[in-house]
């Protein structure tokens, strides 16, 4: 699949992860609309986490949109905010999202959410392995070292609006503690890591490929985990409402699309090639170095669920909503509890949650898959 890349430069000659990078990996030669080979056009956007990175290039690798009919271009962010803000200009129509920044997206942007992608484990937090805090016995929260003393006054490296950040407002406040009762010192997660390991902070709170980089590091202990808290968020596929409503055959091709590469990459014998890809992708796109091994920790690390759970996505369920309808309230219920959002605008979300294009697309999906 042609597209134009666009080189993408990072401060301190960092090491590119699955969970951050700047600048743009392709740019869509034109808007919606039939290229040349009768292809339609659909410039999509994600950013570089298992959930929002590697379906798009495992995608491309494997032709899938191609086939349904769709050239999919693809753009990605460093995180969620300067993504959304590319949308209105028409940089992107369909975007693959962390739950933090689809929430702003649909109050802000007037995005709707149209179905969900893996669930991100890889959400940790690190200290130094002879601090007091790295020989703290876990405390009130399950796989969370220390109490709230433990971590009174630490300084702690975070993205602000990012999943880490939500993370470490949610570990906060089940601590009985405010972001007062400590020093966040805001850095995006790639830049954070190398402060990190120069020897910056006291916690640094990772995602993606740089997790597994420093579990193996022993000069580092894990000292907390969002899966202990059961706050695990899945990526969350977006796209405005006007653009929905004008191209619906287009997004359940989309759609479909997503859900085949999603089962595709569920398949742990599948994961080792993404991986690759990944890998590859860096390296020609970017020029830089992510590993093969690290790439596949951090897949590992994001849980991709079964068509079934697709499928009870669109199920109405007692309380009179549908399952992703619920799910993504289960993502706003947590902002709402570190005081990142109002529960006032939970009704509007929740209405912004429309489950009527995934469920054509699992329908266009199992047609095309009917010998599975």
């Amino acid at each position: 699949m042609m597209k134009k890349l666009t080189a993408l430069i990072l401060a301190l000659g960092m090491v590119l992860s699955l969970c951050a990078c700047g600048g743009e990996a392709g740019t869509p030669d034109s808007q919606d609309g039939e290229t040349d080979s009768g292809l339609v056009d659909v410039p999509t956007s994600g950013q570089n986490v298992v959930q929002t990175a590697v379906p798009l290039i495992a995608g491309e690798q494997l032709g899938t949109w191609e086939k349904l009919g769709l050239n999919v271009t693809r753009t990605h962010y460093v995180s969620g905010p300067p993504q959304l803000e590319a949308n209105p200009s028409g940089d992107w129509d369909i975007g693959w999202i962390g739950a933090p920044a689809a929430i702003t997206g649909v109050l802000t942007y007037n995005m709707k959410v149209i179905s969900l992608s893996g669930y991100d484990y890889s959400n940790k937090a690190f200290c130094r392995a002879d601090s007091p805090l790295a020989k703290a016995a876990e405390g009130p929260i399950s796989e969370t070292l220390g109490t709230a003393e433990d971590w009174k006054g630490l300084t702690i490296l975070v993205g602000k609006g990012t999943v880490c950040d939500a993370d470490l407002m949610f570990m906060l406040e089940r601590l009985g503690l405010t972001e007062e009762d400590v020093n966040i010192v805001n850095s995006d997660v790639d830049k954070g890591y190398q402060a990190f390991i120069s020897g910056s902070a006291d916690v640094y709170f990772s995602t993606g490929t740089y997790t597994p980089m420093l579990e193996e590091n022993p000069d580092y202990v894990c000292c907390h985990t969002m899966g202990g808290m059961d706050a695990a968020m899945a990526g969350n596929i977006i796209a405005e409402a006007d653009y929905l409503a004008e191209n619906e055959d287009t997004v359940v091709k989309y759609l479909a699309g997503a859900l085949e590469i999603l089962l595709w990459l569920g398949d742990e014998a599948n994961q080792e090639q993404g991986a690759e890809w990944f890998s590859q992708v860096m390296l020609e796109d970017f020029g830089t170095e992510t590993t093969v091994e690290a790439a596949l920790a951090s897949e590992k690390m994001t849980e991709f669920r079964d068509l079934s759970f697709y499928e009870d996505l669109c199920k109405v369920q007692e309380n009179g909503l549908t399952g992703m309808q619920n799910e993504f309230a289960k993502f706003f219920d947590i902002q709402v509890a570190i005081g990142s959002r109002d529960a006032a605008d939970r009704d509007a979300v929740i209405a912004a949650v429309d489950c009527s294009y995934l469920e054509k697309a699992i329908e266009l999906y199992k047609s095309t898959h009917s010998d599975q």
